[in-house]
């Protein structure tokens, strides 16, 4: 089965689907055997997961940089998903946490990564709706580690 992948022209944003649709539209979607209407709350009554994962990104100095947590500038509620991605190291960490109604949403991460090159994935494991408009990390570079 092949993917759909849907482009946003105004903001360039890319989202990719498994569908093989050929065509889509805001509520509808087509391939061969039909046209589909889209909308709902779940898919074929299971929760509707969305990921978003930023791209991998080198966080300044060569010093190894420590992640003291993921700050999430979002509306929503239920539980959020961090994934920290340490590509040069082929390992990835999760984590979760409590969407707060508050509009700021926290990710405390554990003690033990140190790299340079990061990625940073926000999922919501139990379909729950969200608005996700800033994804800011904090972190602190080691005083000595280079390697």
């Amino acid at each position: 089965m092949s993917n759909t992948i849907v482009m946003n022209t105004l903001t360039g944003a890319v989202t990719e689907y498994d569908w093989a649709f050929q065509s889509i539209a805001p509520c509808h979607a087509g391939d061969a055997t039909g046209l589909y209407a889209l909308g709902g709350s779940t898919d074929a009554g299971r929760p509707i997961v969305a990921t978003v994962t930023t791209g991998t990104k080198h966080w300044g100095s060569t010093l190894k940089k420590f992640v003291a947590a993921v700050y999430f500038a979002m509306r929503g509620t239920g539980t959020g998903k961090l994934t920290v991605h340490c590509p040069t190291a082929d390992m990835s960490f999760s984590y979760l946490f409590p969407v707060r109604p508050s509009g700021v949403s926290r990710a405390v991460t554990g003690r033990g990564i140190r790299e340079n090159y990061l990625a940073f994935t926000f999922q919501n494991p139990d379909g729950d709706d969200f608005a996700l408009d800033r994804i800011e990390v904090l972190s602190y570079p080691s005083t000595t580690r280079r390697i």
